[in-house]
């Protein structure tokens, strides 16, 4: 909770359920301390870790996800590299709003399935939603199997691209899971 406590407020391993090395946001760096982002519930949670435990990188790339017009922005600095139309969560199931961050990059086995060739996984998770495809009810960016679901409401709190888009952008290597 605090820079030097004795005792951790919560314990994440180095790896996610997945098997993913575990990803923060770093919010602000203190002495030996590292504030993080955390990608657990409730979404915009923080914590403090000794900087000693983890290794610290800069990425110049942002995603801005454009709710109202269903549009997802790519940037490189201040400077945007490109844009595509997405379909985000349901009025009943909305897309979380908040600062979140890229945990994985999984590649499920069938390319034409729901999720498309990728799926980013985020540090956000759903509001409404604790249980999801077997998941926690953690949000997404993926790419789908169906025709022209862009620039409209149909996702349960994910975001949805074309295909082409998402292999566009993936960076290998992701890790493979069935889905």
């Amino acid at each position: 909770r605090s820079p030097g406590a004795h005792h951790g407020a919560l314990v994440l391993g180095k790896r996610d359920g997945n098997g993913t090395q575990r990803t923060f946001l770093v919010r602000a760096t203190k002495g030996d301390w590292v504030r993080v982002f955390l990608p657990t519930r409730p979404n915009g949670s923080q914590g403090w870790v000794k900087r000693r435990a983890v290794r610290v990188y800069t990425n110049g790339y942002r995603l801005v996800i454009r709710l109202r017009s269903n549009e997802l922005r790519l940037w490189r600095g201040d400077r945007m590299l490109a844009k595509y139309p997405v379909a985000v969560g349901t009025r009943s199931t909305p897309t979380p709003r908040g600062l979140y961050y890229i945990v994985e990059l999984l590649q499920p086995n069938n390319a034409h399935g729901s999720y498309g060739p990728f799926s980013f996984g985020l540090s956000a998770h759903s509001n409404l939603l604790n249980r999801f495809a077997a998941g926690d009810g953690s949000v997404g960016v993926h790419g789908t199997n169906q025709p022209g679901p862009t620039r409209s409401d149909v996702a349960h709190g994910r975001i949805r691209l074309r295909n082409a888009t998402v292999r566009l952008r993936a960076t290998p290597p992701p890790r493979r899971l069935p889905c």
